[in-house]
């Protein structure tokens, strides 16, 4: 599958507030065809976000997928918006 290579390692962006979840330090992010974002660490790195508490994430390929859910009354599944 392709995937290009993001300008900033930010994982998602809140589509409302403008607030991201970004990786500290240097981290290369891609984004795939489908729109999964995949990034490898080699070591222990900072994820922060303005309105979270900030996570250590381990060395590992990663990915991040935006979370959905399904709207039994319309049917639809929807992204969640941060």
């Amino acid at each position: 599958m392709k995937r290009k290579k993001l300008a900033k390692p930010i994982l998602a962006e809140g589509e409302v507030t403008g607030h991201m979840h970004e990786l500290k330090g240097k981290v290369d992010v891609y984004e795939r065809e489908d729109g999964i974002r995949e990034f490898e660490l080699s070591k222990p790195t900072k994820l922060t976000h303005q309105e979270h508490k900030t996570l250590v994430i381990t060395p590992d390929l990663n990915t991040s997928e935006r979370i959905r859910e399904y709207n039994p009354i319309t049917e639809e599944i929807n992204r969640v918006a941060d």
